[in-house]
């Protein structure tokens, strides 16, 4: 097991929240913050409106935002891990400004584009990651046909439903939230000193049959470290990286109003830096990574007569990135690549080191390229009319029309230069020979970039609702419109949509829901573009039966069903496939003639009944609480998808000399469950909860159109989506194994990867031909998506104090082994310490690694479960202790609430990996954070 370590530094961490407060001070601040789980609600959000959520007959896990602010709060994703039953949550990178985590809803459903839907006060959003927890009212997950119906043509794998805070009746309320704090990466890969590398380095090239790299006296160099500049000893993280790096989150709202008019306001900063060190010294540009963003929210509702409302939202958002100029993925691939003894960062004379085999300078390409930037600016308006038509204590009907225009910009602002370096070598005496790559150039700047995008939306509907003695009959009608102008791209993306629900409710006791949406979209073929999407749902509040009232032990139990059709129009490949294109291209020439001729190429085949996937999605559930103070919810589904988009390569000739058109022929089959535990409640003047829950799916393609394979296991269909295909390791080559000349042994099944060695991994021969090669394939391990996801909390209030300790974890994942941090002195790469144990004569029994080689290796280092490990992971993902101040004392300065606070977030890790992060194992790494809080309410 690793277990993350843990530094921290209180005194810088109390000088930043010294200044926080000095910020603080400035204006009022936030409500205190609550602890105990959330409790049920008396309504929730649902597609396009709201329900009581006694009688919800659909699939919905929902979060407050004031749970969310006990996260980490740069990015709104990744608060959102285990607070959501059905929610996969995947760590991505941490590097800022792209520290969005990766998120599935039920898991996989299909083998094409998984991406859910996103809907934020009712409208689609691009990403929810830039919106600030404080403006956030809740977050729901949207799982079954019943909750995804109305969505139609978008549905089929989940929404994401975003509400934003709205004002409330009463006296105005000024709140600021305040934290600071920094960042550490939290697990940086280790790799072997220049010594180990050096004398290493040496034993591979033995077994290729060459010549000792490194004399005898060169590793007594190392060893000693006597000489920095010619055996120079480096480890390019610690060069490169500093210890942590600051993040602040500063957020002020107001919120109010009265009959007549209700407001929320909000203004927001948030400000993280990067992890490169020295970013800062007098440096002609500032090169470290940094995400600035400013968000502003005005949510305002009036009632303008007794039967006409309005509202208007407007809200925008500035984001302000910038890093150096140099990419991410290669500069930490670089760190991980070159050897410690690769060359010193700076010569003695402070010019940078580097050599023609190792050319980017790790450091250089930090601190003396430059940076690049970019400025992203995002506009919302939302204005709502409303209108009674029909009003009385029985009866209401209700007509409302929403315009919707939503902007953003990007524009980028680059300052940038090349570097020279220069390789050193002994010269005559004490001497050093400098030789030089590359040239110092001056900065160059430049400006540009105008990607941007333009939605508009329109939506009209009407809502009715009829009330009977024992009885309630409601429904809704809507017509939405949804247009994309993508800058790039002549024709727009749209979508129409007509959807509408009825509901009923017997005695409230008994529910039942139709949900429809008549959906359509431009990426198909006129004539079929549109599509019917059906949910039939109900409820039974048992709860409320004769034999249940007043019960005192089960004080609340529903059971709920669903069924239905969703769809999705996110297809892989050509925009519009249904057509048949032309291109330019080609460079013919006719005769002798050196003159080039363009001519007009066919595309890849047109398919004019090209459609969308269809999801036939069933749910059944159960909720309920034990004695007021125990809330449990089960939920079970199954998701039959079909028409998934596939080439048609499968069964079309490769002699006919054309790119095959695509065809809906694919399936696959999703099942899972979900179960959430919440229990609350009070001893001697303690308020305590403790809760858990588990989430499983697990998918099957049934029908994908593979290709004809040699053998049965090497068929992809059957398996789960993603599903890693390689050889079974069965151990290492012995010298026992090749006979005096260094052939294998008749008995030994043949690689076909190339010569192989004592010490080379083998691999089974699944198919007896007495050869090994790609027919020997089949499934190893578990996809990258996590089957499981779990989590459990617990936490306790007393006399003003509060503690929250939540973990999260998931589970049945494997991962893939490759690159610099896994194969030593591939591509001249760097040596990790898991080769320490490989194969040598002396160590064969105990060996977990190959015999190094400098020589390309293709047999060893190919896709097998030799290189698959467990990706199951358990994090404690936050702790929280708290202090509420006193009201008698908070009052004498006017402030209504006041509350202070410690938090940590991913400050534990516990998994099988130790070289790297299991959800993120390259590049910019995972982040554990500690900050200092307040939040005050006037």
């Amino acid at each position: 097991m690793v277990k993350s370590d843990i530094k921290l530094n209180f005194a810088w961490l109390c000088k930043r929240m010294l200044t926080g407060l000095v910020f603080c001070s400035l204006g009022a601040v936030s409500q205190a913050q609550p602890v105990l789980t959330q409790t049920a609600q008396d309504s929730i959000n649902v597609a396009y409106g709201k329900q009581a959520s006694v009688g919800s007959t659909a699939s919905i896990s929902t979060v407050s935002g004031d749970i969310l602010r006990h996260g980490q709060s740069s990015s709104l994703s990744n608060t959102l891990y285990g607070r959501l039953p059905g929610l996969t949550v995947l760590q991505g990178s941490g590097e800022p400004g792209f520290n969005q985590s990766n998120l599935l809803i039920r898991g996989l459903g299909t083998y094409n584009n998984a991406d859910y839907l996103i809907m934020v006060d009712g409208f689609e959003a691009v990403s929810l990651d830039q919106l600030s927890v404080d403006e956030i009212e809740s977050v729901s997950v949207l799982k079954d046909a019943a909750a995804l119906a109305l969505y139609g043509m978008k549905g089929a794998n989940g929404a994401l439903l975003i509400t934003t805070k709205r004002g409330v009746t009463g006296q105005s309320r000024v709140t600021f939230n305040a934290q600071t704090g920094f960042q550490q990466p939290g697990r940086l890969p280790k790799f072997v000193g220049a010594y180990d590398y050096a004398r290493l380095h040496n034993e591979a090239r033995e077994n290729d049959g060459l010549a000792a790299l490194y004399s005898t006296s060169d590793l007594a160099s190392y060893e000693t470290g006597g000489d920095p500049y010619l055996y120079p000893d480096v480890n390019w993280y610690d060069e490169v990286l500093q210890d942590q790096a600051p993040v602040s989150d500063y957020n002020f709202s107001l919120s109010g109003g009265n009959q007549i008019a209700q407001y929320f306001l909000l203004l927001g900063y948030l400000h993280n830096d990067g992890l490169y060190a020295n970013t800062d010294d007098n440096r002609m540009a500032n090169s470290n990574a940094n995400y600035k963003r400013y968000n502003m929210r005005t949510n305002v509702d009036l009632q303008v007569t007794p039967r006409f409302s309005a509202s208007l939202d407007l809200a925008g958002r500035v984001e302000d990135r910038s890093s150096p100029n140099y990419g991410t993925g290669s500069l930490w691939e670089n760190m991980a690549k070159y050897p410690a003894n690769a060359y010193p960062v700076t010569n003695p004379d402070d010019s940078w080191g580097g050599n023609a085999l190792y050319p980017d300078n790790p450091v250089a390409s930090v601190l003396d390229r430059g940076f690049n930037s970019s400025h992203d600016r995002l506009l919302t308006a939302n204005l709502k009319l409303s209108q009674d038509l029909l009003k009385s204590p029985a009866r209401t009907l209700k007509f409302s029309q929403v315009l919707a225009a939503h902007n953003w910009h990007r524009g980028n602002y680059d300052r940038t230069r090349e570097y020279a370096y220069y390789e050193l070598s002994p010269g005559s005496g004490d001497e050093l020979v400098y030789t030089q790559y590359g040239t110092d150039t001056e900065y160059n700047t430049s400006e540009g970039g105008n990607d941007q995008w333009n939605r508009f939306n329109l939506q009209l509907a009407l809502d009715f609702n009829r009330n009977y003695e024992n009885q309630e009959f409601s429904a809704m009608l809507m017509y939405h419109q949804d247009v994309l102008h993508v800058s790039g791209n002549e024709v727009p993306f749209a979508t129409q949509n007509i959807n509408g629900r009825l509901n009923y409710n017997y005695q409230s006791r008994y529910y039942a829901e139709l949900g429809l949406s008549y959906s359509g979209s431009e990426r198909f073929q006129k004539g079929n573009r549109f599509g019917f999407f059906p949910a039939l749902s109900g409820a039974w509040v048992i709860s409320n039966e004769e034999f249940l009232e007043n019960n005192s032990t089960l004080t609340f139990l529903k059971a709920r069903a669903s069924i239905g059709l969703v769809g999705s129009d996110r297809l892989v490949g050509e925009r519009f496939a249904y057509q048949q294109d032309f291109y330019y291209s080609g460079n013919y020439r006719f005769g002798n003639s050196n003159n080039g001729t363009s001519t007009m190429m066919e595309g890849a085949l047109g398919n004019p009944d090209l459609t969308w996937e269809k999801s036939l999605k069933s749910n059944i559930g159960i909720e309920g609480s034990l004695f007021n103070n125990l809330d449990f919810s089960l939920d079970v589904f199954y998701d039959r998808r079909t028409d998934i988009l596939a080439l048609s390569g499968a069964s079309f000739p490769g002699y006919v000399g054309i790119t095959p058109h695509y065809e809906n022929v694919g399936s696959v089959n999703n099942r899972g469950f979900e179960i959430d535990l919440n229990y609350r409640n009070t001893l001697g003047g303690m308020d305590y909860f403790i809760g858990g829950g588990t989430s499983f799916s697990r998918n099957e393609i049934t029908k994908m159109n593979e290709i004809t394979r040699a053998e049965d296991y090497l068929y992809r269909t059957g398996h789960s989506v993603g599903q890693l295909f390689g050889l079974e390791a069965i151990g290492f080559f012995e010298t026992g194994d090749f006979d005096e000349s260094g052939n294998l042994n008749s008995d030994v099944p043949r690689p076909g990867f190339g010569p192989v060695q004592p010490g080379d991994i083998r691999y089974a021969d699944q198919n007896n031909d007495g050869f090994v090669n790609e027919n020997d394939e089949l499934a190893i391990g578990k996809p990258w998506e996590p089957e499981i996801n779990y989590h459990f909390s617990l936490g306790a209030q007393y006399k003003g104090f509060d503690i929250d300790l939540f973990f999260h974890g998931i589970a049945n994942r494997d991962v893939y082994l490759s690159g610099p941090l896994f194969w030593a002195l591939v591509d001249d790469g760097n040596i990790a310490p898991n080769a320490l144990d490989r194969w040598t004569p002396e160590n064969s029994a105990n060996a977990s690694y190959p015999r190094l080689t400098t020589l390309p290796n293709e047999n060893n280092y190919r896709p097998s479960d030799f290189w698959t490990q467990s990706g199951d992971v358990l994090r404690l993902r936050n702790v929280e202790i708290g202090y509420t101040i006193p009201q008698a004392l908070a009052s004498q300065v006017q402030i209504s609430n006041a509350r202070i606070f410690f938090r940590g977030s991913n400050l534990f890790a516990w998994d099988k990996i130790e070289s790297a992060d299991p959800e993120n194992i390259n590049g910019y790494p995972v982040l554990k954070s500690y900050n200092m809080g307040v939040s005050l309410q006037f």
